[in-house]
């Protein structure tokens, strides 16, 4: 059971890693790092360190048959800008998502295995906001403590793994599970002390329609959330919202955030639209407080870490 971090592996490195060999982006073969014992070519630094441990095994005569699992491997999204430059959200989305991809979609296995694909799992699922250390430390998660996402990954072809959202397009909406009362109260202060527009949700306007209190306030909750620019916790409402890819619009009712939104006319405060399409098929909500959504025991498998053990080894090639 490794934990393999490219991460580190780029910091230590005094710049003789690329900054994107160690992110799986396509490297001209000119820099394509070369084990000189082996003499294979190295696209990416996760490959190498994992062919290093095979080394570093055989070596030890362990059986080629035992099992390598990578039960820990991520990306920081927020660091020390002087400390940790490499630490920012871009990069762990990059990381992030060329790994699911590599590891799911891509030719598996590394240049000494091929075809031989290790089981991987992405550290961490949730921000640790009281881990000491480093600023990175608190920052290894793909959702806040909340609940809502730090980033958005973009995988394409991986059996819709995450959605095929590939625009950053999110909507907050009111959870299926959180009691009507506190959606209510969290729908009043949206609209209150939130200052957000509920007039298209007013009696005779294009979003009045289901007159529920469900609906209502997820168009509350989503006009805050985009007003906010989506930031971390917008969409928290203490517990009563959640953050989904699949546009909510429906009918003459166009939420904000919508690709539909632009082509939105307003009068006298509604709000109407003459045509409208949904491209929310295909798309999947991002839910953490139930395991209803398809394909989530995929998710949790591939994402959530355990208690593991590290094999450290004494090879000179990318440790």
């Amino acid at each position: 059971m490794l934990n393999l971090y490219p991460y580190y592996s780029l910091m230590q490195s005094n710049g003789v890693v690329p900054v994107d060999n160690a992110m799986f982006k396509p490297l001209p073969p000119s820099l394509e790092m070369v084990d000189p014992n082996t003499l294979l070519h190295y696209t990416n630094v996760f490959d190498a360190m994992l062919d290093a441990v095979y080394v570093a095994l055989k070596n030890l005569n362990v059986s080629a048959a035992v099992p390598v699992l990578v039960t820990e491997t991520g990306w920081p999204s927020y660091g020390d800008r002087k400390e940790e430059p490499y630490a920012s959200r871009d990069n762990a989305n990059t990381y992030n998502s060329n790994l699911i991809k590599h590891v799911v979609t891509d030719k598996p296995g590394t240049p000494m295995r091929p075809g031989a694909q290790a089981s991987v799992y992405i550290y961490e699922l949730f921000n640790e906001d009281l881990r000491p250390g480093p600023v990175s430390e608190a920052n290894w998660g793909l959702f806040h403590g909340n609940g809502t996402p730090v980033y958005l990954l973009h995988v394409n072809g991986s059996d819709g793994f995450l959605g095929n959202d590939t625009t950053d397009r999110t909507f907050c909406i009111a959870a299926d599970d959180a009691d009507e009362k506190a959606v209510q109260a969290a729908m009043d202060w949206a609209c209150g002390p939130g200052r957000s527009d509920c007039t298209a949700i007013q009696p005779g306007q294009g979003c009045y329609q289901p007159n529920d209190v469900r609906s209502h306030a997820s168009f509350a909750f989503n006009t805050y959330y985009q007003s906010q620019g989506k930031a971390g916790g917008s969409c928290y409402f203490q517990g009563a919202g959640m953050v989904t890819t699949t546009d909510p619009s429906h009918d003459s009712c166009i939420f904000p955030g919508s690709k539909l939104y632009s082509n939105v006319t307003k009068s006298d405060g509604a709000n109407s639209s003459t045509t409208q399409t949904s491209d929310s098929k295909g798309s999947a909500i991002w839910r953490l407080r139930t395991g209803r959504e398809k394909g989530s025991m995929f998710i949790l498998r591939l994402l959530l870490s355990g208690m593991v053990a590290v094999i450290m080894t004494n090879s000179n090639f990318w440790t």
